[in-house]
């Protein structure tokens, strides 16, 4: 990768994160593109280079949020020692460090997906691919589907504020992950 390649994808993510700080602590009507310029510490000119308009720098939010989420995914189940179910619990242990570490990024991304859905619906196809890695985990791929569907359950309650205590969702945790074990011998 050349140096402008790589100062341009910094700058990028800089960008995109000054976006994320923006919606958190002033909310998705305060974001405008002056607002993220000058959060980020670049030009409008700037940030027009990288993002031409509104729409493009929301989506922009979304599919850097997205490609972190299945990165992380991807590389906790390239790391299990097992490997039937262990794209079900990179998915399960991704999720729920989501809710415990990047908690204000997901309820900017709910705000964008309320005003804007469609320009989230790459995140349709970024689950899809982890669903389909879900289904053939070598384990039954209905309770695979049925985890998933658990895990994105408690992740929305969580992010419409209908919180569990921590320790109940990390016991509920750990039960979905024994449940994708228990073929394994």
């Amino acid at each position: 990768m050349g140096k402008h390649t790589k100062n341009v994808n910094n700058t990028r993510q800089k960008i995109l994160q000054a976006a994320g700080r923006v919606i958190n602590s002033k909310g998705i009507t305060a974001l405008t593109l002056a607002a993220v310029a000058k959060e980020a510490g670049v030009s409008k000119g700037g940030l027009l280079y990288h993002f031409a308009s509104k729409d493009e720098l929301i989506k922009g939010i979304n599919d850097f949020f997205m490609q972190n989420f299945i990165s992380d995914v991807e590389h906790t189940a390239d790391n299990d020692v097992y490997n039937a179910g262990r794209w079900t619990r990179a998915y399960i242990k991704n999720t729920f460090k989501q809710l415990d570490n990047e908690f204000e990024i997901n309820t900017a991304l709910l705000s964008v997906a309320a005003t804007k859905p469609n320009l989230v619906k790459s995140t349709a196809n970024y689950l899809k691919t982890v669903q389909n890695h879900i289904e053939n985990d070598h384990i039954n791929p209905i309770l695979s589907t049925v985890i998933r569907l658990a895990v994105d359950g408690i992740y929305y309650n969580q992010l419409f504020g209908m919180n569990l205590e921590k320790d109940n969702w990390e016991q509920i945790a750990n039960y979905l992950l024994l449940l994708t074990k228990e073929d394994i011998k």
